[in-house]
């Protein structure tokens, strides 16, 4: 069944040239970025900063920098998604596929199937491109000390492409479901983390992509303030694993109980 699924939905994009721009320049773009950074930041110029602060860009210190860079750089995968999944609704694909044969639940396992290989992709690409950078731009020999920051990520990756997933199947409509993604991205998850801290306390924190930046700590651009009062990582990484799994759930609930 999984073979069929697969092959069809390669069917879907093979020649769908939007596809393949955004899903390649998203993966560009995790190396390219890291790499001007780095090479920026070890130049003479930052030279004596580096002397006081240490090289973010050196094992084991530089998983943490390449997975916190990252996270800032994960909306495009979000978008991608979001059109593979509002397309079946705008073409009909999704009731063609059901009159071939198909049951609901494959649907869902097809988009399924995006969201791993595409977060798969991306933490083999970020992995690559922090051991790279940790041999050019560092000090230290290699070392998978700190890996954990990237696994981090991943979930978080993860977090988000399935809030994408559960918007693309809410709303059908690529625009508004884009429209609704960048919102929620960029502007609510922070202002409702911000609040809360304020008002709450740490469970502020435990937001869906806030979850994620908790455990990436590096100051980079919006993650230079940290707090004094923090759960431990346990909380973080369990909190995302259920965020996934409901948003995983709610999906499945959509997509069997509603009209295609």
């Amino acid at each position: 069944m999984m073979k069929q699924i697969i092959y069809t939905e390669w069917l879907k994009v093979k020649n769908y040239r939007t596809f393949w721009v955004m899903f390649i320049l998203a993966l560009i773009i995790i190396p390219a970025s890291n790499f001007m950074l780095a090479d920026r930041a070890t130049s003479n110029n930052f030279k004596q900063v580096g002397k006081i602060f240490g090289n973010p860009f050196s094992f084991p210190e530089v998983w943490l920098t390449v997975a916190s860079m990252n996270s800032y750089m994960s909306l495009l995968f979000g978008l991608l998604l979001i059109i593979l999944v509002t397309n079946e609704y705008t073409y009909r694909t999704n009731r063609q596929n059901v009159i071939d044969g198909w049951e609901r639940s494959q649907f869902v396992y097809a988009k399924l199937f995006w969201l791993v290989t595409i977060s798969l992709l991306t933490l083999i690409v970020a992995t690559v491109s922090g051991a790279l950078i940790g041999l050019i731009y560092g000090d230290k020999p290699f070392s998978l000390e700190g890996y954990q920051y990237l696994l981090y990520y991943f979930l978080q990756l993860n977090v988000m492409l399935t809030i994408a997933l559960l918007i693309g199947v809410l709303v059908k409509r690529a625009g508004l479901g884009i429209v609704l993604f960048i919102a929620y991205n960029m502007m609510l998850d922070q202002l409702l983390s911000f609040f809360l801290k304020r008002s709450v306390g740490p469970i502020g924190g435990l937001l869906p992509l806030q979850s994620g930046d908790e455990l990436l700590p590096f100051p980079l651009v919006g993650k230079m303030v940290t707090t004094d009062t923090q759960y431990d990582t346990y909380v973080y990484v369990t909190a995302m694993l259920v965020y996934i799994a409901a948003g995983i759930y709610l999906v499945f609930r959509k997509v069997l109980k509603s009209d295609l």
